[in-house]
C-alpha cells in the first residue's frame, strides 16, 4: 500500500507542477502582456532583460517549492492513515 501512496504522491506532484507552471505563465502573460522568459520559450528568454528573467525565475521557483511541499505533506498524511 505504501508503494501505491508513493506513486500517487509522485504523480500528483508532477501534475500539480504542470498546472502550477501553466498558472504562473498565464499570470505572467496577464501582468506583462508577454510570454514568460522560461526555458520553454528560449528565444523570448534570450531577448528578455535580466531583471525579467530573474523575476520569472524567482516566482516560478517559489511556486514550485510550495507545490512540492504541499504534495509531500499530503502524501505523508495519506501514508500515516494507512
Amino acid at each position: 500500500m505504501k508503494t501505491l501512496i508513493k506513486v500517487l504522491g509522485t504523480v500528483t506532484s508532477v501534475v500539480a507542477g504542470l498546472i502550477g507552471t501553466k498558472i504562473i505563465s498565464a499570470i505572467w502573460r496577464g501582468a506583462t502582456g508577454e510570454k514568460p522568459p522560461s526555458p520553454a520559450n528560449p528565444e523570448i528568454q534570450q531577448r528578455a532583460t535580466i531583471g525579467k528573467v530573474l523575476s520569472f525565475a524567482i516566482v516560478s521557483g517559489a511556486s514550485a517549492a510550495v507545490i512540492q511541499a504541499v504534495t509531500k505533506r499530503w502524501t505523508q498524511k495519506l501514508a500515516e492513515k494507512k
